[in-house]
């Protein structure tokens, strides 16, 4: 390669090339460097470096530590008009060993300092949230397994808010596996007595022979196999806390005037005393039946129920809340991944149809079904066809509970009226969007537009 060729190659150079003889004294630099001091390539030529470095056109000089060390080093330097560059300097020995001539790279690297400097303010940022979220966590109840996207669930969980720093008796209503028992640890979480025990008994899990001891405690010798120091119950474990009865409905018709003494009362006898115990405890009750009907059957006490029920807070049922499914899904997929090392993930065909499914057994049952397809799909993708059986339950559910049929004699009209709007509803819920919807019910998207704004409660998105 002629002289003319390598020249065009040195000032092709996106990074600064600077060489000075063994005198520091400027021989050669491209023009690269005028992005870097301001100055044309040519003032530099004849200049001594160290006169160059006196005038603070770069600091830190790297020539006399060469020419000392003859050694390549690299470091930062700043130059006259605020621009940072990477320098790499590497000395020419002649036969000697002595330098003969200094050839230093410069790269521009403001621009990745800005960066840099960027990344630590972001990431000393995200560790602020991180502690204030940890902080946070410390005072509230881990509820992510109540996802509250929906109308339905933000006005339970605000009331249960709002109630939980009072003393009044709650009831929760709800369908089996709605979360019932994860609400009444939320609002102990955030009552006053959240320091204190958080004492939980299922009533439908205890033999009715055993209630009563379970609940109330025993003495000695109270009955033939009680322990000979006694038993305390879970009323007296619960003092100054909370007691969670689960499934109150399932409760003993003859414990149920004990219990109602507790609540109306504060005291208690146990099994086999005389003397009664003051006790200081908050009492929640769950159930997934109706405690009204039970009552007029006289299966459950109308003084206890109205105890009980001094606030009802009811959770409503997956299929209520649709806004619910899908952040729900991606929470368990998550949560199921991470616990079994997967990356398990939903097709769009499977997210239908688990958005369309009517979820009889709530959130618990939607766990539990992801947690099943995470263990058992070989595959990282869950198609449709792992799911179909949801599919099926799903169009049953349809057929007979939410379309009028050929017996019922109600005005044609109306029949009409109540399939188109399960029809919109059903699409609308599905596809999410006025256009798919069009296109699934072959109409024009200004009717789709229309008829999910008649129909839907969430309108059109």
């Amino acid at each position: 390669m002629d002289k003319d060729g390598l020249q065009k190659i040195l000032e092709a150079s996106f990074d600064e090339i600077f060489v000075v003889d063994s005198e520091g004294v400027v021989i050669y630099v491209n023009k690269a460097c005028e992005r870097h001091y301001g100055l044309k390539a040519s003032e530099f030529i004849g200049k001594s470096s160290y006169e160059l470095a006196a005038k603070g056109f770069w600091f830190p000089s790297v020539t006399p530590q060469i020419l000392r060390d003859k050694k390549r080093i690299s470091l930062i330097q700043e130059t006259l008009i605020g621009v940072k560059l990477l320098v790499t300097a590497t000395p020419v020995l002649d036969e000697k060993g002595d330098v003969s001539m200094i050839v230093m790279n410069a790269r521009d690297v403001t621009e990745l300092e800005k960066l840099k400097k960027e990344l630590d303010n972001i990431t000393n940022l995200a560790k602020r949230y991180k502690t204030e979220a940890e902080e946070f966590r410390k005072k509230e109840l881990d509820t992510s397994d109540f996802i509250i996207c929906s109308q339905k669930m933000n006005d339970a969980f605000e009331v249960a808010k709002r109630v939980a720093t009072v003393d009044s008796n709650i009831l929760i209503l709800g369908e089996s596996g709605t979360g019932k028992s994860y609400l009444a640890k939320y609002i102990h979480k955030m009552s006053k007595r959240c320091k204190c025990p958080f004492v939980t008994l299922n009533c439908a899990s205890i033999p009715e022979q055993l209630f009563e001891s379970e609940l109330f405690g025993y003495t000695s010798g109270a009955f033939t196999g009680a322990s000979k120091s006694g038993k305390p119950g879970l009323i007296e474990l619960a003092e100054t806390g909370t007691l969670f009865l689960d499934e109150i409905a399932e409760i003993p018709v003859g414990l149920q005037a004990k219990l109602l003494e507790v609540i109306e009362e504060r005291r208690f006898i146990k099994v086999g005393g005389k003397e009664a115990k003051t006790v200081d405890v908050r009492i929640l009750a769950a159930t997934n039946r109706d405690l009204k009907a039970l009552v007029d059957k006289g299966l459950f006490r109308d003084d206890l129920y109205y105890r009980l029920n001094v606030i009802e807070i009811t959770i409503p049922p997956l299929r209520e809340r649709q806004d619910d499914i899908l952040p729900l899904v991606n929470y368990y997929i998550d949560k199921y991944n991470k616990k079994y090392g997967c990356k398990k993930y939903f097709s769009r065909g499977s997210l239908d149809i688990l958005l369309s499914y009517s979820w009889p057994g709530n959130v618990r049952e939607l766990s539990h079904v992801i947690e099943r397809l995470v263990v058992i799909v070989p595959d990282d993708v869950i198609k449709p066809h792992r799911v179909s059986h949801l599919s099926s339950e799903y169009d049953v559910s349809l057929e007979h509970d939410r379309f009028p049929s050929c017996a019922q004699l109600v005005p044609l009209e109306d029949a009409l009226k109540k399939v188109e709007k399960e029809i919109v509803i059903t699409a609308h819920n599905r596809l999410r969007s006025s256009y798919k919807v069009a296109e699934a019910l072959e109409i024009s998207q200004s009717k789709a537009y229309r008829l999910i704004r008649k129909h839907c409660e969430d309108g059109v998105k």
